[in-house]
């Protein structure tokens, strides 16, 4: 395969000599190609003479074969090779922009062998292509040999900013998530969560990450399967990573596969203040941020189970050559199940959340200067791993269409320690139990969110929640708080008017005020805005206003249901 890269070529023909009209524009900067229609996009793909122009997506594409108008794309829709036999691109590289305005395409499905994804060839020699804000949404995308992703195959020289790929993703060899081969690329806030399987350089978001390759506030959440250089987020990494994790769940396929990864199957490279919390399982090489290292890691942690069928296997690293390093890492001892690694530091799951063991080691965390102000890092104490201060819990960007996803103790734990998100939307992604005799959890002194904060006054004081909470229909367990001073204690302190929550249900919560409580209720203690299609069981205990779901309630409850133990401490 390595060959087939250094054969790389351009063909010079074009395909079509009709420009299309799209649905609007004249493809400048100031005034781009609107692209609104599966026929825009189609056409895009048709003109390669419009190939260096600048476009931008107008609304959600939806590409479902099954739909008037669509089809099996037997190679990528945009800069596709023309020639699927050689193995060096024949065709025409997108040099232009495409601006996507958080809009998705959806339902891609591509049938071929290689250069295949949304895109085929982004950039060529000094022409650069620029895609940002751009999803591909259950895209099912195969190819039966290399240079395969779910929006890009190859990118020869260009910059991906703000894109997302979901779907399923395969191929031969340099298969990714969202890019086959990022050769020269600059990729920036983007992630995957597809479930990507090859043979060799297979990786969650990108299948291999060559010299001049940077990638930066990157990460995976899906599944990764393949031979050798395997990994969560990259399969080889040759380039930089700085501030990038994977939470994917990473496998070796095959007889004997080997340099498989948490983060990255084989670095080459440079890995900088990044993490790996997937469960990693191979044969040989394999590591719970990297599997086989020949390059340099920095400041990186792994917490997921690692399981191997041979040696070397590794909480951290699973084997390494002389010169590589592994620089103030560490990888947690419990969780792993792993005591050694070819380098870092083993630490047990209390260490690891705990501040000081990476402040000791110079870390530079968000409200401390002596390692800095950069603020890198931060970290729930005691309740959750260092997570990058990039990360907005589990996923999305907080807006109607695109919730901040909680999905874990520590998320909504992050969420009652961000007043300032208090008024964005959030779903439910998972059932979260917070049993306090479980690992990082524990007995809450306040409610979680938007809680009162002035235990001296009477009333609330703090910051009220006015944004959207969404259960989808999921449960939260276990709630326990213990608080004999503060007001208005539930799940939620005070919900203001134009706040929403919906579609939870409350299981076995706990909630114990005392004699100077008043406001105390499962969900909240003060609502003034909308409870929907919510339920609770439990006890709430108080001095005044102690009801089931909301202690005091001047705002909306409705289809709502609770079977919860009342009891008034003041009468």
């Amino acid at each position: 395969m390595r060959s087939l890269l250094l054969t790389l070529t351009m063909s010079l023909f074009v395909v079509s000599t009709t420009t299309a009209q799209y649905s609007g524009g004249t493809g400048e900067p100031n005034d781009p190609y609107q692209i609104a229609t599966a026929a825009d996009l189609i056409a895009l793909g048709e003109t390669p003479e419009d190939y260096d122009k600048h476009f931008v997506l107008t609304a959600d594409i939806d590409l479902d074969p099954n739909l008037p108008g669509r089809k099996v794309f037997d190679k990528a829709v945009i800069a596709p090779d023309m020639n699927g036999v050689t193995g060096s691109f024949e065709g025409t590289a997108f040099t232009g922009c495409l601006d996507g305005r958080n809009h998705t395409i959806s339902h891609l499905m591509v049938r071929g062998t290689c250069y295949l994804g949304l895109f085929g060839l982004l950039g060529f020699g000094h022409s650069m292509a620029t895609i940002r804000d751009v999803g591909v949404t259950g895209a099912n995308v195969s190819g039966s040999r290399s240079f395969v992703g779910g929006l890009v195959g190859l990118c020869e020289n260009g910059t991906m900013t703000g894109c997302h790929a979901s779907g399923v993703v395969s191929g031969l060899g340099c298969v990714g998530g969202f890019v086959g081969w990022s050769r020269r690329g600059v990729v920036t806030r983007c992630h995957s969560t597809a479930a990507v399987t090859g043979k060799s350089d297979v990786g969650g978001l990108a299948g291999l990450s060559h010299g001049g390759a940077v990638m930066t506030q990157c990460c995976s959440e899906g599944t990764v399967g393949g031979h050798m250089g395997i990994g969560g987020l990259v399969g080889e990494n040759v380039g930089t990573l700085t501030q990038c994790y994977s939470a994917a769940t990473t496998s070796g396929i095959g007889d004997k596969p080997s340099s498989i990864g948490g983060l990255v199957g084989l670095n080459k490279g440079s890995i900088t203040q990044c993490y790996s919390v997937g469960a990693v399982a191979g044969y040989y090489s394999v590591g719970g941020l990297v599997g086989a290292n020949h390059g340099f890691l920095t400041e990186c942690y792994s917490t997921g189970a690692v399981t191997s069928g041979s040696r070397p296997v590794a909480g951290l690293v699973g084997g390494s050559v002389g010169y590589a390093t592994a620089d103030l890492c560490f990888w947690d001892t419990q969780t792993s199940g792993q005591g050694a690694s070819s380098g870092g530091v083993g630490k047990t799951t209390s260490e690891m959340q705990t501040a000081k063991t990476f402040l000791d080691a110079g870390w530079d965390f968000v409200g401390e200067t002596a390692n800095g102000t950069d603020d890198i890092w931060k970290i729930a104490e005691g309740l959750g791993y260092p997570r990058l201060s990039w990360e907005k819990y589990s996923g999305g960007s907080g807006e109607p269409n695109d919730p901040y996803q909680i999905a874990t103790v520590a998320d909504l734990i992050a969420l009652g320690e961000t007043p300032d998100d208090y008024d964005k939307h959030f779903v439910l992604a998972a059932d979260i139990d917070l049993d306090p005799n479980l690992p990082g959890r524990k007995v809450f002194d306040r409610a979680v969110i938007a809680p009162d904060v002035n235990d001296l006054q009477y009333n609330f004081q703090g910051t009220a929640f006015t944004g959207a909470f969404d259960g989808s229909g999921r449960t939260i367990r276990n709630l326990t708080i213990a608080d004999p001073n503060h007001d208005c204690l539930g799940l939620f302190g005070m919900i203001a008017t134009g706040g929403w929550v919906g579609n939870l249900a409350l299981e076995n919560a706990e909630i114990s005020g005392g004699r100077r409580s008043i406001n105390v209720g499962t969900l909240a203690g003060y609502n003034a805005g909308t409870l929907a299609e919510c339920s609770a069981t439990g006890i709430a205990i108080g001095c005044g206003n102690v009801r089931e779901l909301a202690g005091y309630n001047t705002g909306s409850i409705t289809n709502c249901q609770a079977e919860v133990r009342v009891i008034w401490l003041c009468r």
